[in-house]
């Protein structure tokens, strides 16, 4: 049975600790201790050469955190400081317990203004002041002091989430007050936040660190949201039968181009020939023949009547999957054709690009939708299909309610590129780079799902399958040519070195 990779709630992050001390058992003291372990050797792992580091530590459990990690690097021979925000508030047990241990070793100095805090030239800053439990806006002597931080020109790196981020949901959070992060080391699972573009200035660049709590409780647990990884798509992904021909490998129709515009049907028609379709079919204008005969020699041309543009598929065959959208063009005649085909296929329909602006635009169209509909819009293109949306955390929940409204699966294409399916789950991304950010990588990814689909993949298998095969290749070119050097054209010839990472 697959493992899924969870997202949890900050809510439910607190029952899963308490399971694992009353079932492991471990007290909660050794626990944090166990934690704090694991966080120190990442930190020092990552930051080979350190001057100097400077803890602030809160209150809660978070600060017990810190206080426990400092303990741990001046064992090792860091330099530490310990900087406690001033207050009448009472410490955690644990907290109060690795704060003691910690005056065995240190002092611990008080912050009772921003002024306080005066870094030193290379010292990193380690934040465990607040942790993912916070539901309200930094206010006071702790907001300034996250301000100042903010304002230095030292490195921080937060202890399980930057302190003033909630969990999930910030739209009622002061932007100012939220302490700026270049790494988050985060314990056993990511949070929600982690995966939404508004937060990555805070979050910078995040691992998760396995603390090993229990397996039991973690399974039992409920969640809606789930992150990809490559052990994720190793475990789900077919392998290719002995016996395999290109019957069997699927037969797809990929509806593309327009006169002029021509190379998004190349790009998508190069992804699904090296992605295991067994035949390939594109529909394209008649005046694109001998562009995709001589760019594509494996793909079949099916020329439309109107020579400049999509109008109609004259004869459907007996396809696999069929994918539409691609520089088609929001004409009238596409209009006509594009009703046309949802009327009369009801097979797997991968929805893409011009096929969803036409769809916003004639929102009539969103009755034809069905189950074996997968539309892959970007933030753009999602807007005119379900309206703006204040943050990213409201676009996700219309997301997910548009998915679950119409039954439809939906790739939010992006920075961890969420999948959204008809029962409301979503599922993120973790393959991929800023790289590629360009015109054509859609269509890219437009031609590795027809191929999937085309393979027969259930819709949730393949779209996670095909993301993240997608994201991968992206990363194959950036660590060859860089991420300024990556272009789609790129990501659609790396794809077989994806695919054979995958597979092995």
């Amino acid at each position: 049975m697959e493992k899924l990779n969870k997202v949890f709630r900050t809510a439910q992050l607190a029952a899963i600790d308490k399971y694992t001390i009353e079932h492991e058992p471990v007290s909660s003291l050794d626990l944090m201790e166990r934690a704090a372990g694991i966080w120190t050797d990442r930190f020092l792992k990552i930051f080979t050469e350190v001057a100097g580091v400077v803890v602030i530590a809160g209150n809660g459990n978070n600060g017990g955190d810190g206080y426990a990690i400092a303990r741990l690097l001046n064992r090792r021979g860091v330099p530490v400081r310990v900087f406690r925000i001033a207050g009448t508030q009472d410490r955690s047990p644990d907290c109060e317990a690795n704060y003691r241990r910690w005056l065995t070793r240190g002092k611990v100095e008080e912050l009772k203004q921003a002024d306080d805090l005066v870094l030193q030239k290379g010292e990193i800053v380690i934040d465990a002041i607040f942790g993912s439990g916070l539901n309200r806006p930094v206010t006071g002597l702790a907001a300034r002091i996250i301000k100042q931080m903010n304002a230095s020109v030292n490195r921080v790196v937060a202890v399980d989430i930057p302190s003033g981020l909630a969990g999930e949901d910030n739209t009622w959070n002061d932007p100012e007050t939220i302490v700026c992060a270049e790494y988050t080391f985060t314990f056993q699972f990511p949070k929600l936040a982690f995966m939404l573009a508004e937060n990555e200035k805070y979050v910078g660049r995040w691992e998760v660190l396995d603390i090993g709590l229990h397996p039991e409780i973690i399974a039992r647990q409920p969640t809606d949201w789930f992150y990809t990884t490559e052990d994720t798509v190793k475990a789900i992904l077919p392998p290719s039968p002995v016996f395999a021909h290109k019957g069997t490998n699927g037969k797809g129709l990929l509806i593309a181009g327009s006169y002029g515009m021509m190379g998004a049907a190349v790009l998508g028609a190069k992804a699904a020939v090296r992605s295991g379709i067994g035949l390939l079919y594109c529909h394209i204008p008649g005046k694109g023949i001998e562009v995709i005969q001589t760019t594509v020699p494996e793909a079949i041309p099916d020329p439309d009547e109107s020579a400049e543009r999509f109008s109609a598929v004259c004869k459907l065959r007996d396809y696999d999957a069929i994918a539409v959208g691609p520089a088609i063009g929001q004409g009238p005649e596409t209009v006509g054709g594009l009703e046309k085909l949802l009327r009369t296929w009801r097979g797997t329909t991968i929805l893409d690009a011009d096929a969803l602006n036409i769809i916003a635009e004639h929102r009539e169209l969103l009755d034809l939708l069905h189950e074996g509909c997968i539309l892959t819009p970007h933030m753009k293109e999602f807007e005119r299909l379900a309206g703006k949306s204040v943050n990213d955390f409201e676009r996700l929940n219309k997301l997910s309610i548009f998915a679950n409204q119409y039954r439809v699966h939906i790739v939010l294409k992006g920075a961890h590129s969420v999948i959204a399916t008809p029962d409301r789950r979503l599922f993120f991304n973790m393959s991929g780079n800023p790289g590629m950010a360009k015109g054509g990588a859609g269509d890219v990814l437009t031609g590795v799902l027809l191929a999937l689909a085309a393979n027969k993949l259930n819709l949730l298998d393949l779209l996670r399958i095909g993301v993240f095969a997608h994201g991968l290749a992206g990363d194959c070119v950036a660590e060859k040519e860089g991420r300024r050097g990556c272009c789609a054209g790129m990501i659609a010839e790396r794809m077989g070195e994806a695919w054979k990472r995958l597979e092995k």
